[in-house]
């Protein structure tokens, strides 16, 4: 997947939702239904828009590019991502690191 795959990605999943549910995208014990069951039931997106998510963040951490993608919400200058999502992208970081 090259950088421009990825950002197209990205944003079809969100940056807020991507960091919001990482652990839950990068789990191997659930399953793709039961994830969008999850999404349906804590979000106002639609099954369609759910099932689009769980497929592209899994896509892009099957590529191995989840450091990469973390890294661009971490140090993102987009004033549409919060600081709240930025700080806890680069939690995720850290832990990936140590």
């Amino acid at each position: 997947m090259d950088d421009k795959k990825l950002s197209r990605y990205l944003q079809s999943v969100g940056q807020a939702c991507f960091v919001r549910y990482f652990e839950e995208f990068s789990s191997d014990t659930l399953s793709r239904d039961a994830l969008i069951a999850k999404l349906l039931d804590q979000t106002t997106y639609t099954e369609k828009s759910c099932a689009s998510r769980v497929s592209k963040a899994r896509s892009i951490l099957k590529a191995g590019l989840a450091d990469k993608a973390l890294s661009l919400i971490a140090f993102s200058s987009s004033g549409r991502v919060s600081e709240e999502v930025k700080e806890k992208a680069r939690g995720y970081l850290v832990e990936m690191h140590s």
